[in-house]
């Protein structure tokens, strides 16, 4: 066994980082963003964005759904994303308006975002302590200062 061991390949964690910090509101930037893509564990469309953290210098992240036809995402007007992507706009987005995501890393953007534990798993049982990250659960302004 200890053979087969050495020959195989290292394992090796390769994605996000996904800390915990003390819950709060921060004020932040956005750095970046994964997808949209379709997870099929949650079988919907998924957003990332990540924001850094100013007074920590940590990266945490905000998720938004796109619902769940796989052939495309969908953007409800009522929608998390809307709101917040028509405040870093500066106004709503105007009928065939592309909704580019340079939108939220425009660096004369400040967020004001409210930090919390997420607690529960994908099946809403709540998650071992390893387990816990901090995620942006709401940003509460956005400021061009």
């Amino acid at each position: 066994m200890a053979s087969e061991a050495k020959q195989s390949p290292g394992l090796t964690w390769q994605g996000v980082d996904l800390p915990r910090v003390s819950p709060g509101d921060y004020q932040a930037v956005c750095i970046g963003w994964q997808g949209p893509e379709w997870v099929r564990a949650f079988r919907r469309w998924s957003l990332r964005l990540e924001f850094s953290l100013l007074a920590e210098r940590i990266a945490v992240s905000v998720f938004y759904n796109f619902g769940d036809d796989p052939a495309k995402p969908h953007i409800g007007r009522r929608s998390r994303f809307y709101a917040v992507w028509s405040q870093a706009n500066g106004e709503a987005p105007r009928k065939g308006q592309q909704m580019t995501l340079e939108t939220f890393t425009d660096p004369s953007l400040l967020y004001l975002v409210r930090v919390a534990d997420c607690l529960k798993d994908g099946k809403d049982a709540d998650k071992p302590d390893a387990l816990i990250y901090s995620r942006v659960t709401e940003i509460l302004k956005i400021e061009r200062p």
